[in-house]
């Protein structure tokens, strides 16, 4: 699995973003597959609502969720490195620069 320095940057998620503590389990790879029935919509959809429901535990103070779903987000990039987050990739008029 990928460490959570390299899930940070993949994921595009702040410090205050990262709970430590929690050692992946079965219970996190049956979570990973439930978000998985979504890959028909592509990688970075199922990146982004990992990351959207990570960050709703975080506002709303669900810690462990947040911090179980942190370890789903390694999973997942681990199994899909080319998922991640590339923020300096902009379209201008339908082009890629």
């Amino acid at each position: 699995m990928i460490s959570l320095t390299q899930c940070m940057v993949l994921g595009g998620l702040g410090s205050d973003e990262t709970i430590l503590g929690v050692a992946p389990c079965a219970r996190h790879h049956s979570l990973l597959l439930s978000y998985l029935f979504n890959l028909k919509r592509g990688l970075a959809f199922v990146r982004d609502m990992i990351i959207a429901d990570l960050r709703s535990s975080i506002d709303i103070g669900a810690m462990q969720q947040a911090a179980d779903l942190l370890v789903v987000l390694r999973l997942f990039f681990s199994e899909y490195p080319e998922a991640a987050y590339v923020p300096w990739l902009r379209l201008v008029k339908g082009k890629l620069l």
